[in-house]
């Protein structure tokens, strides 16, 4: 594990420190440069594009969209679709209830979220025809507040990148690795970055740098390092975010001044089974049955299952070992679902992960479970054979699972019997950057670093959820915060109200031929593609991996709108947005 020395190492490598005067009359790339195209940075580029400041958008990958295409829904308070349903919110319901759940959240982010997210998330969104159908529950709202539309976060991301490339004074740059920031004097002016495809290094200055390079969750390294002082740390931790929430952005920022904040605190999830297809058994894949029982590594139930997330997590840290095991049966089998890795389809003769031996025991009795599993078979039988009783008298007198015979599981009885181990995994960062209500990033005193923005899950959504985490308030507060800087900018482009020297930008290509292209790839020579390790591929190997698993032909995508090149013009980039949910349906 780096020591916290190293650490300071890396954030001093994280800044390039110009002369003041040296660069001061030098053209500008961008008036904004946005570091990230997730929610946060494509919202804070369209609200600067609207008000006509010059976006330079820089991303690792060669699409959009970050964590946030995988995620699912936004908190919103008070918005019309819970009137139809005949929900009684208000702005002040929502701000008690997130405070109480919190414990110890940003009050003053918490209640800007609440009068606002109506405002900065529903009306919004909707003049951009987003539209949010269904809304979900969850323990720390009164009132359901949990806002999906059809597709998921994925059906946002699209509106706003479409909205972006609209507009004429945004434009984007992919697969460039931001390396440092640039400094000028004390102000943050533009950054350094290498093409992760071709190793070129160029330097792009801005009068303001907005970063929204995501959180840390990716780096179990750097959770540990900061592990809550309030429970005990696992045994192990699973990959539960992507690998490439790194927490580059943390270094990018401290290396220019700036403090950070709450970084003990992370949303832990309890449910992450080991992806069968990973060859290095870290990463998670979110999985669960809402009909089995959950026993320790000696046999025993030891929580509520369908109890609150945090006193799960609570009672799962004092376990020993930090994992659970899963069992249910052959009747409740189509319960069992996942998500987490572009791969997964539920539901499916031949599961991928059901009847994969590597990944689940099936076994046609209790006692070859345990055998399998390591399990002590007499604790184990027993605990299901209470867990059977507690369900025919209609109530769980153990653990208040259910009070009802209506609301009781189904006994496990039935062969065969299903064994699956479960390990916490870091899904959200909750601490990172720390910002004033402008999203400016702030020093050890508390003041502005000049010239430098931080939104998203790099300041770790705000301290809104506060030591536990809340459903929609990752996404919301991504967006929110997006917003903000967004306008903050803006509102001082309005009031310099000057003219600055921009370099030229490079003219995109004009696109193929349409009564001439022609789909002359075929399944051998892909794989051969898929197969290079290349860096700065990372999207197209998953995608392609996925066509060539399903057999999707190359029509499917691709067309003389979106081509076998690199995307470089807008129409390109407008037709490959509208084939996203070729794979990222639902």
């Amino acid at each position: 594990m780096k020591s916290r020395s190293n650490w300071l190492l890396i954030a001093a490598a994280a800044v390039v420190i110009a002369h003041p005067t040296a660069q001061a009359q030098a053209p500008l790339d961008a008036e904004a440069i946005v570091v990230g195209a997730g929610l946060s940075g494509l919202a804070a580029a369209v609200e600067m594009g609207r008000a006509g400041v010059n976006v330079r958008i820089v991303d690792m990958n060669s699409v959009m969209g970050g964590h946030a295409v995988m995620a699912g829904g936004f908190a919103i308070a008070d918005s019309p679709l819970q009137a139809r349903l005949g929900y009684e919110d208000s702005p002040e319901k929502a701000y008690r209830d997130w405070m109480e759940w919190t414990e110890d959240g940003n009050a003053e982010w918490t209640r800007f979220y609440a009068e606002n997210s109506r405002e900065h998330i529903w009306d919004w969104l909707g003049d951009m025809n987003v539209e949010f159908i269904r809304i979900a529950g969850g323990w720390e709202n009164s009132v359901p507040r949990f806002h999906h539309t059809f597709r998921g976060a994925v059906d946002v991301v699209r509106a706003l990148y479409r909205e972006a490339l609209s507009l004429p004074s945004v434009s984007f740059d992919w697969n460039e690795n931001v390396e440092s920031l640039v400094v000028d004097g004390d102000r943050v002016a533009g950054v350094a970055t290498r093409n992760t495809r071709t190793g070129e290094e160029s330097t792009l200055r801005g009068r303001y740098v907005v970063l929204a390079t995501g959180g840390f969750a990716g780096n179990i390294e750097r959770v540990l390092a900061n592990w809550r002082t309030d429970l005990p740390r696992p045994d192990r931790l699973l990959l539960g975010a992507s690998p490439l929430a790194q927490g580059s952005g943390l270094d990018l920022a401290t290396g220019a001044g700036a403090s950070l904040k709450w970084m003990n605190r992370h949303y832990i999830y309890t449910n992450g089974i080991v992806d069968p297809r990973d060859p290095a058994q870290t990463l998670a894949i979110t999985g669960g049955n809402g009909n089995s029982l959950w026993v320790n590594q000696q046999g025993l139930r030891f929580t509520n299952e369908d109890g609150r997330d945090k006193e799960i997590l609570a009672d799962l840290m004092v376990q020993n070992p930090t994992s659970y095991w899963s069992i249910f049966d052959e009747k409740s089998r189509d319960r069992f679902a996942m998500r987490g890795r572009e791969w997964i389809k539920n539901r499916v003769d031949g599961h991928t992960v059901l009847d994969n031996p590597d990944a689940v025991v099936k076994a046609n009795s209790l006692d070859a479970i345990a055998a399998e599993t390591g399990l002590p078979a007499g604790p184990l039988k027993a605990s299901v054979a209470r867990f059977n009783e507690l369900v025919a008298s209609g109530r769980d007198t153990d653990f208040n699972r259910f009070a009802s015979a209506d609301n009781a599981p189904p006994t496990i009885d039935t062969p065969p019997y299903y064994a699956i181990e479960y390990f916490p995994m870091p899904r959200k960062s909750m601490g990172g950057v720390a910002v004033d209500l402008e999203t400016r990033a702030l020093d050890a005193s508390g003041e502005p670093v000049p010239g430098l923005y931080a939104v998203g899950e790099l300041t770790g959504s705000v301290g809104i959820n506060g030591t536990h985490g809340m459903d929609g308030m990752f996404l919301g507060p991504a967006l929110v915060t997006g917003r903000v800087a967004g306008q903050s900018i803006s509102r001082l482009h309005a009031a310099n109200n000057e003219t600055l020297p921009l370099k030229a930008q490079t003219v995109e290509e004009p696109m193929p031929d349409p009564a001439t292209w022609r789909a002359d790839l075929d399944a051998n020579a892909l794989r051969a593609l898929v197969d290079l390790d290349r860096e700065g591929y990372w999207h197209f190997q998953i995608s392609h991996e996925l066509v060539l698993e399903r057999s999707y032909e190359c029509t499917m995508c691709h067309s003389a709108r979106v081509p076998f090149a690199a995307i470089d013009n807008r129409e390109h980039k407008l037709a490959q947005v509208n084939v996203c949910g070729n794979c990222h349906g639902r």
